[in-house]
């Protein structure tokens, strides 16, 4: 079925449900670090410890003091994935250890901040869900820059949708109470899924290694798809308290596999030559090539994502008729200005700040207000 609406998201979409922007990450991450009760703190301090002695910081030094994720993310793949050391006291396994590290605790901290907001509730959600309410089912598709689960949440929570096609082959899962082997989930064939592509994964997937199929739970299992990055070698090493649920479930076709992930992390060399990002670049182009209708939604498109700023010009200058833009950004006005400039530069004139000139307003600075998303239903 052809989506004539596809909106493209990035961190500043998930703002609105409580999460951090990018910037913002290194700070959420940390920010348990006081509290001596926190079931994750072990992980936390594997963390602090590495970049303490990778990149000359005290171990309780806070965020403002550590690299950005982009140069943790790219040091430890640069070296671990060619199977050098990073200096003496770092061996390729010990760098995949952290990097796994680093990756769960990114997922329950993004799992924390979506509980906080979902309680909260505050006027940014409101605007949020007053988006999905709006949402024309039939005709709409995601594609989303992010890992996290904002999109099943509100389907689900506003619109009692909870069929999603990730179009990239995941099977539907679930874990089970009596067994340690996850067992498939039947969706109900009707209504149709709503396809939701993640061009750098999710955390609520899981990969296995040896059949290559990938599964995906709901967004409510999160804590347990973090905690199986972490074998239970690993987890004693760390210190954590419970490692009943470190590298606990089986893939249902090869039983004794224990499945993992693939994330595209921050990484400059983002790790996409597996058959699940294959895929879903490959339905990234076929959803792009075929909308009416482009929908920008905190997305600065930056320079990083070179790759799929390529997908994106490639499939717009190939189409017979130019898809219709709407972006939506926010922030402070110079940041909204630079925004500007990277979709006008990028989009030419079809990106325009007001109504003057050669066509309706496309281009949004005030975040999802009732004129931005009237905007994209016209």
């Amino acid at each position: 079925m052809t989506r004539s609406h596809v909106y493209i998201v990035g961190a500043g979409f998930s703002k609105y449900a409580g999460l951090p922007l990018q910037a913002g990450f290194t700070e959420a991450l940390l920010e348990p670090r006081a509290d001596e009760k926190y079931p994750m703190r072990p992980l936390i301090d594997h963390l602090s410890r590495f970049v303490g002695n990778a990149f000359d910081h005290s171990k309780s030094a806070g965020a403002l003091f550590w690299p950005n994720l982009e140069d943790v993310f790219t040091n430890i793949d640069m070296a671990a994935n060619t199977g050098h050391h990073l200096g003496p006291d770092y061996a390729p396994s010990k760098l995949r250890t952290t990097r796994r590290v680093l990756l769960a605790r990114m997922m329950c901290m993004l799992q924390e901040r979506l509980s906080k907001a979902e309680t909260k509730k505050g006027p940014e959600w409101a605007q949020l869900n007053k988006l999905f309410r709006k949402l024309d089912i039939e005709n709409s598709a995601f594609i989303s820059m992010n890992w996290d689960t904002v999109i099943e949440r509100r389907l689900s929570q506003v619109r009692g949708f909870d069929s999603i096609d990730y179009r990239c082959g995941a099977i539907a899962g679930a874990f089970p109470s009596k067994s340690t082997v996850v067992v498939k989930r039947r969706l109900p064939a009707k209504p149709e899924k709503m396809p939701l592509v993640k061009m750098h994964g999710s955390v609520n997937w899981l990969y296995c290694d040896s059949c290559r199929q990938l599964y995906w739970f709901r967004p409510e299992d999160a804590l347990a798809v973090a905690m199986q990055l972490i074998t239970v070698k690993e987890g004693e090493e760390i210190g954590l308290d419970d490692i009943a649920g470190c590298a606990k479930w089986c893939c249902p076709t090869c039983r004794t596999v224990p499945l993992t992930t693939r994330i595209a992390t921050f990484s400059f060399l983002k790790a996409l030559d597996f058959p699940m990002f294959e895929k879903s670049w490959l339905s990234a182009e076929a959803l792009l090539r075929q909308a009416e209708k482009w929908i920008f939604i905190g997305y600065s498109l930056p320079a990083a994502d070179f790759e799929f700023k390529h997908l994106l010009k490639r499939v717009q200058l190939s189409r017979a008729e130019q898809p219709k833009f709407v972006v939506i950004t926010g922030g402070p006005p110079e940041a909204t200005k630079n925004t500007y400039r990277n979709y006008q530069g990028f989009f030419g004139r079809g990106i325009r700040r007001d109504d003057k000139g050669q066509g309706p307003r496309s281009f949004f600075s005030d975040g999802l207000t009732e004129d931005a998303i009237n905007a994209i239903h016209v």
